[in-house]
């Protein structure tokens, strides 16, 4: 006699954005905004995917819990989130949905790397030995790991081509993401889901939650 197997479902787990990582992720980023003798600024989250129409909407300190819930509604809708790490003018002229460009942007609170390849990571490992990041954001680990690192700057850098010239400097010395040098850089959201495009899929990659972890005695 035959036997039958009985088929078994194999449950798969959605992946869903962080609300808690996120808003621990921007109130990092933004805490030594309020200390600014001059204006506080705005910032901008976002949200990009894969043959969808670009959103960007911008944000006062005190309306971060609308950027995390704005945040996760475009998650929900497979958007990448992303966000502008400097300070942006509170009377740039930009239109509704358009992006921040770098005359918008007021000053920089950090400098930062982006570490997408082998070469990155291993560069980015050797600069964190050297100096400790205040944040690093895991953005994936499939089909290897890729990371953010961000380093909390004593005082604010005004001096923007300085600031350029700094992150030239990690960039070039580290072999991290070379584009990642302009004032008005955006960087992944910790606490969001990464949706690889088409092509990065064929290549291996997958969705996964993107994580963080702060330096003891940061901001918080």
């Amino acid at each position: 006699m035959r036997s039958k197997r009985k088929a078994t479902k194999m449950t798969i787990k959605k992946l869903h954005a962080n609300k808690a990582i996120i808003l621990r992720f921007i109130s990092a980023i933004t805490c030594d905004w309020p200390n600014s003798s001059k204006e506080v600024g705005l910032f901008e989250i976002r949200c990009l995917g894969d043959k969808k129409t670009p959103k960007s909407k911008r944000f006062s300190l005190d309306t971060i819990d609308e950027a995390v819930d704005f945040a996760i509604l475009m998650n929900v809708k497979e958007y990448n989130i992303y966000m502008m790490i400097n300070p942006i003018r509170m009377d740039a002229k930009i239109k509704a949905s358009k992006a921040a460009t770098d005359p918008d942007i007021l000053r920089a609170h950090y400098s930062f790397a982006d570490a997408d390849d082998q070469a990155g990571l291993t560069g980015i490992i050797k600069l964190s030995e050297l100096c400790e990041p205040d944040i690093v954001v895991t953005t994936g680990t499939v089909p290897h790991e890729r990371r953010h690192a961000y380093w909390r700057l004593s005082d604010a850098c005004t001096d923007l081509e300085l600031w350029r010239s700094t992150q030239f400097n990690i960039a070039t010395q580290f072999a991290t993401d070379s584009r990642v040098i302009n004032p008005s850089r955006i960087m992944r959201v910790a606490g969001t889901v990464s949706y690889p495009n088409t092509d990065k899929q064929r290549r291996g990659y997958i969705s996964e939650l993107v994580t963080m972890k702060e330096k003891v005695n940061g901001c918080h």
